[in-house]
């Protein structure tokens, strides 16, 4: 079993930290390789750090400094163990021991990571604030000095978005700051006027940010739930307005490509057809006829001869839609109707605010004042 040396440091290192039993004072650097491996055996990093975790698991807690400066943080700080190691040396607090050796650190096996449940998380957030008003192209390591003048920050979460474009996490500027006392936490928040480059921070408590963003939500939420609603009121109105006889719909084919609409309604109109439309475009051979009155296209189908009738040089073959058939055609037909009246509505509202007249509210070239004599006009014969 490794022995242990010396029992060093606290928290997740966000505090100053003075070595009691030695008079050398930190180094910028070594109150920088203090604060991150604190953060990494902290409570918030080591309960959610699996591979940490593992690690921890391997020799009764210790895991090996070579192992740390792998860590991309750290290894930005240092890779020489024994400059992290005498760092450690320098710590007050007792969340970490260092081992006889100087080659290994564990956290302090009187200071157990608090099981991470629902309550726990509730106490969490009852010490953690949201600020913003941080430049977007901070790094967590200018935020960490910010927090670091006040009394025991454990931890500093970015809150960052994903960049739809270049799908790069990018900083929104604010952060969740955990204190390790809601005192603590309550006293900066009370405190007015806190700035980070002469920018004056908005302070939240993150329970409260939470709950606002979440109205916020709830609240657009309605609103487009409302616009769903009106909109959906609309087109059931629409549908309504354009609401279709049934028992009226007839399926031609087998027609000429010189067949016109005109043609197929002077061969139906003998028959009794009382034709509302027909769908139909020249050079097709097939269409379909949309009668008036409901329940006639049966009735119209009877008086052909074996469902067929003569148009131009061809005998053109009818087919009554009857059930999902019908029901299909009456639904995309009345889609369409429906699209034709917002297309007109539309027209007539843009070129209203264009000056309601076909010139769009501008002068017509005659109107342009103009000193100037007319242009002659070409005299046209009567």
């Amino acid at each position: 079993m490794t022995e242990t040396k010396e029992i060093v440091s606290d928290s997740n290192g966000l505090e100053n930290n003075k070595n009691a039993d030695n008079n050398e004072e930190e180094t910028e650097l070594e109150s920088a390789i203090i604060r991150q491996v604190e953060y990494y055996f902290g409570d918030v990093n080591l309960s959610r750090d699996k591979f940490l975790r593992e690690q921890v698991l391997l020799d009764d807690g210790w895991v090996p400094l070579e192992i740390l400066i792998r860590f991309n943080r750290l290894a930005q700080l240092s890779k020489d163990a024994d400059v992290i190691a005498k760092a450690l040396h320098k710590s007050t607090s007792n969340l970490l021991e260092i081992s006889e050796d100087n080659k290994k650190v564990r956290r302090n096996p009187d200071m157990p990571v608090p099981e991470m449940n629902e309550e726990r998380r509730k106490e969490i957030t009852a010490r953690t604030i949201y600020a913003k008003g941080f430049p977007k192209d901070s790094i967590l390591d200018d935020l960490l000095k910010y927090f670091s003048q006040f009394e025991q920050v454990e931890n500093v979460i970015m809150r960052k978005y994903v960049e739809k474009s270049s799908k790069h996490r990018l900083f929104k500027g604010s952060v969740f700051a955990t204190f390790k006392t809601k005192e603590q936490a309550e006293k900066f928040l009370n405190t007015k006027g806190h700035k980070y480059q002469d920018n004056e921070l908005i302070i939240l408590w993150q329970e409260n940010y939470v709950q606002q963003k979440q109205e916020e939500y709830m609240s657009k939420k309605g609103q487009k739930e409302k616009k769903i609603k009106e909109k959906e009121k609309e087109s059931n109105a629409e549908k309504e307005d354009f609401k279709l006889p049934t028992g009226t719909v007839l399926h031609f084919s087998e027609g000429t490509e010189t067949m016109k609409r005109e043609d197929v309604k002077e061969a139906l109109t003998p028959l009794g057809a009382d034709i509302a439309y027909i769908d139909f475009k020249v050079g097709d051979k097939e269409g379909w006829v949309r009668l008036a009155k409901e329940n006639t296209a049966k009735e119209l189908a009877e008086k052909m001869t074996d469902g067929k009738v003569k148009i131009n040089d061809a005998e053109v073959v009818f087919k009554v839609l009857e059930g999902d058939e019908e029901k299909i055609y009456l639904d995309k037909t009345i889609e369409e109707m429906s699209k034709r009246r917002k297309n007109m509505k539309n027209f007539q509202k843009n070129k209203g605010r264009k000056g309601g007249n076909k010139y769009h509210g501008k002068k017509r070239r005659q109107d342009q004042d103009d000193d100037g004599p007319p242009k002659k006009v070409k005299a046209s014969e009567n």
